[in-house]
């Protein structure tokens, strides 16, 4: 396993800390960076919404985490937890940002970046969410009519639900938003999904080098599942996989969809799609530190069979003491039907 030592900066100032972690997820969701600063003189007061930067290594030339605390907790033996998001956390939680939305000042018509950008800067955001790689979806959206107060990223997310790239692939690929680091601030940009048919992988990973255990458990599936037409809409709840598997939503919209019956079946079909795609794998290994969301890569497990091309969806690191553990969340194509083409 590669050495390494992990540095932490609070407003520019190395800490000392006993143990982390970095969590990253994917899906539009924020990074958290989680660690433990020792001493009984440590206060949550002195360091709330500092910027934090985690490098992986001390040789590294830009940090792998740059975020701000957002929470702590006191042990009892003297020692303070501390968490931090990416500069999505100003865009999720029940404090979120939101702007309102009027005849006079709105983001009717634009496009899905520019509307971003446009309530980022509503927000006064500007400062600590960066856009200037932003960009736009692929294929380019534009925004309907909204009125009131909007929460910023649930309304582009609900947007990102219904915009898909169908250029030469099997199946629709999927636009997203990802942090990239500037090197002196977080910014925003829009990517879209890595096609496995056509991708070179980054890394292989096998038992005989880098695997240290791979594993399949269920994905979560949409259980009830809202679908928006043109003027029609439609919500389809699974009553008994509900019981079994949470009530988890999912929300797409389908402008060619003209009726309610329409909307339901498609529904339906996601529902049905999911089920069928209903394993996500674990990967524990000694290397792939450096990847990140949507990076490609080769799985070799002749244990369980799976072979082939699998898309990076998250990652989180343990780290402290000297050592870290890398593990891996991969999956495959998006699970996404070849009727969205129709």
């Amino acid at each position: 396993m590669q050495e390494t030592t992990p540095e932490i900066y609070i407003d520019g100032e190395k800490v000392d800390f006993t143990t982390g972690s970095l969590t990253k997820q994917g899906g539009n969701t924020a990074s958290k960076l989680s660690f433990t600063i020792p001493g009984n003189s440590v206060t949550y007061r002195k360091y709330w919404n500092k910027e934090v930067l985690y490098y992986f290594d001390k040789s590294d030339s830009s940090p792998m985490f740059r975020g701000y605390i957002m929470n702590a907790d006191i042990n009892n033996n003297f020692s303070v937890n501390f968490m931090a998001l990416d500069i999505l956390g100003f865009l999720t939680g029940l404090d979120r940002a939101a702007v309102p939305l009027t005849e006079d000042n709105n983001v009717d018509g634009m496009s899905i970046g520019g509307a971003l950008k446009k309530m980022i800067d509503m927000a006064k955001l500007q400062n600590k969410v960066g856009t200037d790689f932003l960009g736009d979806t692929n294929p380019i959206a534009l925004m309907p009519v909204l009125r009131g107060r909007t929460m910023i990223l649930d309304t582009i997310v609900s947007q990102l639900n219904g915009t898909y790239n169908v250029d030469n692939v099997k199946l629709p690929l999927r636009n997203f938003l990802k942090v990239i680091d500037d090197g002196s601030k977080g910014q925003l940009i829009f990517n879209l999904e890595s096609n496995l048919e056509t991708s070179v992988p980054i890394y292989t990973f096998d038992y005989a080098s880098n695997i240290i255990n791979f594993s399949i458990q269920n994905r979560k599936i949409p259980t009830i599942i809202t679908v928006q037409g043109k003027k029609s809409s439609a919500i389809f709840k699974h009553e008994s996989a509900a019981v079994a598997l949470g009530d988890n939503s999912f929300n797409v919209t389908k402008n060619d969809l003209t009726s309610k019956a329409q909307c339901m079946d498609f529904a339906q079909k996601i529902f049905n799609i999911n089920v069928q795609n209903k394993y996500e794998y674990t990967l524990n290994t000694t290397e792939g530190a450096y990847l990140e969301e949507n990076d490609v890569v080769r799985i070799v497990d002749d244990d369980t069979d799976i072979n082939g091309m699998f898309r990076v969806i998250g990652k989180t690191i343990a780290f402290g003491n000297g050592s870290h553990q890398v593990t891996l969340e991969i999956n495959k194509q998006a699970p996404l039907l070849d009727s969205f083409l129709a």
